[in-house]
């Protein structure tokens, strides 16, 4: 077996989440490139010597304790050997990123300059607090259009939430639900119409892999060997770059900032952090507070104050 086959299965064995394992497996490579040997002849102090050698490239520390982390990981779980002390550098403190919120003004021109299925996705994260990759995914049966909830199924930490569906977008959605249903019933007249489902969810139900409730709510135009395939992330983020161009809109916006944004103008709406901690599936109250941002600083600047000029005779003067 090879080290990434043997990877695979410790990955399996502890549970890991896809992403992690992606980002284990990518500092795994970059330390293949500086070390130049094998995974199997690696030691402590190989291991060392490519995270000083990160600290000497300026990473993060954010990518470095993702980088120590994987790298144990491998010792731990594939190599079966003990890492040991590495007598490394102190790590700096993680320092919190000051984002930049845009305003609802910029958020309503950057979706007007958007079309398509582009502009329903960045609706959504928007207005329900989407990421990105839980917004590709979505099936047409997380929708509840009567109750404006969307269903949101095994999310980042494989938890599961309810969050709210904004109602200025029902009519919207109701016409694209009509549209990927009459795309649906095309796939099935070419023989097409299949959808990859989670778990083992296609050999319990036979037929749900051709139901029109499990087909993503935004198909791509890939179809291979007769599966559609969900939206990319990169198909929103494309188009919200190209409408901040047109703009001249100087604010880094991400469709992550949507999500960001959505917390934050919740909150000067009048919601309660409790409740945008739910609808953004926030195990710790204390992540919910890092998207709350403001957009102004406190206090105020003598420039914009009219200072009186000091009495010519002070008040406890003799």
């Amino acid at each position: 077996m090879t080290f990434k086959q043997h990877f695979q299965r410790a990955a399996c064995e502890q549970s890991l989440a896809k992403k992690t394992r992606e980002c284990y497996l990518w500092h795994c490579r970059k330390a293949y490139g500086y070390i130049q040997q094998p995974v199997t002849q690696w030691t402590s102090e190989n291991v060392r010597a490519w995270l000083v050698e990160m600290e000497t490239q300026r990473y993060s520390p954010v990518t470095r304790k993702q980088a120590l982390c994987a790298l144990k990981f491998v010792f731990d779980h594939v190599l079966k050997r003990d890492l040991g002390h590495l007598d490394l550098p102190p790590m700096p403190k993680v320092r919190q990123t000051l984002r930049v919120i845009p305003t609802r003004t910029e958020i309503v021109s950057i979706f007007q300059q958007m079309t398509g299925q582009a502009r329903l996705m960045a609706g959504l994260m928007y207005g329900a607090g989407l990421r990105v990759g839980e917004c590709c995914t979505l099936r047409v049966k997380d929708i509840d259009l009567e109750n404006c909830t969307i269903h949101i199924w095994c999310g980042k930490g494989d938890k599961s939430r309810l969050t709210v569906l904004p109602r200025v977008m029902v009519t919207a959605l109701q016409k694209h639900i009509q549209a990927r249903r009459a795309l649906h019933e095309r796939d099935l007249a070419v023989g097409d119409g299949l959808v990859e489902l989670p778990g083992r969810l296609a050999h319990k139900y036979r037929n749900a892999p051709r139901e029109l409730a499990w087909q993503f709510l935004f198909p791509s135009t890939c179809v291979r060997e007769g599966y559609r395939w969900h939206a990319t992330p990169e198909s929103v983020a494309k188009q919200i770059r190209a409408s901040i161009h047109r703009l001249s809109i100087t604010r880094r916006i991400t469709p992550h900032t949507l999500r960001h944004s959505f917390a934050t103008h919740a909150m000067r709406a009048g919601a309660d952090p409790r409740t945008i901690q739910d609808l953004l599936g926030h195990e710790s109250l204390e992540t919910t507070m890092l998207y709350l941002h403001g957009d102004q600083a406190q206090g105020f600047s003598p420039l914009d104050v009219s200072i009186p000029p000091p009495p010519n005779v002070l008040p406890f003067a003799a």
